[in-house]
């Protein structure tokens, strides 16, 4: 704990051992259903579950696909917004809406993981949840994952 907020700082490591505990916990996804015992896999499309429809475009992954290369701009609290760039948006091979984008900023700043409002000028303003996933020379690595389900 930091003593002089009271609050806690998200690891890397403590935010994939969280995802890993609900994936076992909702026995979604094929790593987390085959990791307990005696459960069989089930793929998206035998679960019933399916694509969502009517989706915000920030939502959706051809959105991202056309603007690599596109610069953001990433709202910080108490601090001067961040000018960061898409480099890479991956879409998953899975049976629901799933992608991840990579976005880098200005190596020196100061991003913990958490949710960021961004803006770009063809999708407007919205909040994401950005991770940092490496700091180099190039820059300041973050990554969003977006995973969506219709019920």
């Amino acid at each position: 704990m930091d003593g002089s907020t009271g609050a806690r700082r998200v690891t890397r490591g403590g935010l994939i051992k969280a995802g890993a505990v609900v994936a076992l916990a909702a026995g979604a996804g094929g790593a987390g259903a085959s990791a307990l015992p005696g459960a069989t896999t089930m793929g998206a499309a035998a679960s019933g579950i399916r694509r969502p429809n009517g989706s915000p475009d920030y939502l959706s992954y051809p959105s991202y696909a056309r603007l690599v290369g596109a610069d953001f701009r990433l709202h910080r609290s108490g601090a001067r917004t961040l000018g960061v760039r898409l480099i890479e948006a991956r879409e998953s091979r899975s049976a629901v809406d799933s992608f991840s984008l990579l976005f880098r900023g200005n190596r020196r700043a100061a991003v913990d993981a958490g949710i960021y409002r961004l803006e770009h000028p063809s999708l407007g303003r919205f909040e994401l949840f950005l991770s940092p996933v490496s700091r180099g020379v190039k820059g300041l690595d973050l990554e969003a994952v977006i995973n969506r389900i219709a019920t």
